[in-house]
């Protein structure tokens, strides 16, 4: 076998040609990622530029400010759904309701919700199906007038995206905040993310991502997130390091020339007319935010009306990130699952001159570099493995280039630590700073690794057809203060 690889890479042209693929790849992605730093930079003064006009006073007192329905499903939440759903409906907006969709949990969760919030039972025959989804069991309003615009929704278990579905069939109002039970919003976080739908004349907004925080081991009261702490274990804090880079120099980045193709699931707003017209989520892939995102985008240049995907780079929403090894690898699996069926799903995109940019740069742009990266890296480090059994290796040559691939990735993660703490209220200590530069730096040789690792097992699911769901997300919940 080893000899038969020898051959075959021994050849002079498939040796170089091997060495070529990965070099011009790599070349790529550096260029991709230098001007997401000098897009992130712009977009981020542009933003707060913004901001300064439209205060968030001005949008309380707005006259045509839109009604907002925030929909949330809930499985299994029992450990944290009290201070979670508090968090949720202690959000500072005008006119919005708040659904909570239980999916079948088989915990305590909504006999926690009927006893906390003092939930009496409706019937729920009078509800239509425009989006069909799992039957509804009850739907349970609050006799507390405190939480007269609490609506919790009980159905048999259909998924996360059949649960979504059945929260927009529910809501009457304007626009859809999609979000999970086991998050932690800001309280002006609904004034912040309706404010580029008061400000956009020309473009019809279609999404709105807000940015996406891990809070693990910071303090919640009542709901609210009274400290934050950087997380006491590696996983986690090298997730806030990766979500910070992302967020900032992704999707803020993308967003300036208006190439985002996806808004977080778990704090997105969308015009619940528009997801009417596409069916709502779809609840066959496991990667429904990325694919409603693209659906919505397909649907507005067929209809042929000016669009736009909007992203918030300020944190507005904060979640509990995979505290172990075990928990990140299913969520990775999933989201690269997910990433597979929707980039099958929309491959009519691929270099299709008829979507415009999203035909001939975003949609390519996922493809080569979102779905291909991780296969690119399983490749090369095959290739090493087998080089350096060959003797082909150069390492004084090598160890250079990777030391300077290292640096280059480092410098990456630093521009965003310093990009989030200059223009953020958060993480702003010496000490939270060096804790964040020192998980960066450790990031490619303890966390990256597992990533694609992730990554290649969901994609190895998908190759050869094997069946996997959701995948359990075990939680430990936030730190909860009595004071």
């Amino acid at each position: 076998m080893l000899d038969s690889l020898e051959s075959f890479f021994g050849n002079y042209y498939v040796y170089w040609t091997v060495n070529y693929f990965f070099l011009i790849y790599g070349i790529m992605l550096m260029t991709i990622y230098f001007s997401g730093v000098v897009l992130a930079n712009r977009a981020i003064r542009r933003t707060k530029k913004k901001s300064t006009f439209l205060q968030v006073q001005d949008i309380v007192s707005a006259t045509d400010i839109p009604s907002v329905t925030l929909v949330a499903p809930a499985y299994n939440e029992g450990m944290t759904i009290i201070e979670n759903v508090k968090s949720l409906l202690s959000i500072q907006y005008p006119y919005y309701e708040f659904i909570l969709v239980n999916d079948g949990s088989k915990d305590d969760s909504l006999e926690k919700l009927i006893k906390e919030f003092d939930l009496e039972q409706h019937d729920a025959s009078f509800i239509t199906q425009p989006i069909p989804t799992a039957s509804v069991k009850s739907i349970y309003k609050s006799k507390n007038k405190k939480y007269t615009h609490l609506t919790v929704i009980d159905k048999n278990n259909g998924g996360r995206a059949d649960a979504l579905n059945t929260g927009i069939n529910f809501a009457d109002t304007e626009l859809v905040i999609c979000t999970d039970a086991d998050c932690i919003i800001e309280q002006d976080a609904l004034l912040k993310m309706v404010r580029p739908y008061l400000e956009e004349d020309e473009e019809e907004i279609i999404a709105c991502g807000g940015g996406i925080g891990i809070a693990n081991d910071s303090i919640v009261h009542n709901g609210v997130l009274k400290e934050l702490k950087l997380p006491e274990n590696l996983v986690p804090m090298v997730q806030v390091v990766e979500y910070i880079r992302a967020f900032l120099l992704g999707r803020m980045a993308w967003g300036e020339i208006n190439g985002l193709m996806l808004v977080s699931g778990a704090f997105g707003m969308y015009p619940r007319k528009r997801v009417m017209e596409v069916g709502g989520f779809d609840s066959k892939t496991v990667g429904e935010d990325l694919e409603l995102c693209i659906r919505l985008r397909i649907h507005m240049e067929n209809l042929k009306k000016p669009y736009k995907v909007v992203y918030l780079p300020e944190t507005l929403c904060w979640t509990e990130g995979p505290p172990d090894y075990d928990i990140l690898i299913k969520q990775r699996d999933r989201w690269a699952r997910g990433l597979w069926e929707t980039m099958s799903l929309h491959r009519k995109l691929f270099f299709n001159p008829r979507y415009r940019h999203m035909g001939m740069l975003y949609y390519p742009y996922w493809l080569f570099f979102e779905f291909g990266a991780p296969l690119v890296e399983f490749l090369g480090m095959i290739v090493i493995i087998l080089f350096g059994i060959f003797g082909w290796i150069n390492w004084p040559f090598s160890l250079l280039l990777f030391f300077l691939v290292y640096l280059v990735g480092c410098l990456f993660s630093t521009a965003a630590i310093f990009m989030y703490v200059k223009n953020f209220d958060h993480y702003t200590k010496p000490k939270q700073i060096v804790e964040l530069l020192l998980a960066a730096y450790l990031e490619p040789f303890l966390y990256h690794p597992v990533l694609v690792y992730g990554q290649m097992k969901g994609y190895y699911k998908k190759l050869f057809r094997i069946k996997s769901g959701w995948g359990a997300m075990t939680r430990k919940g936030f730190k909860v203060s009595d004071s």
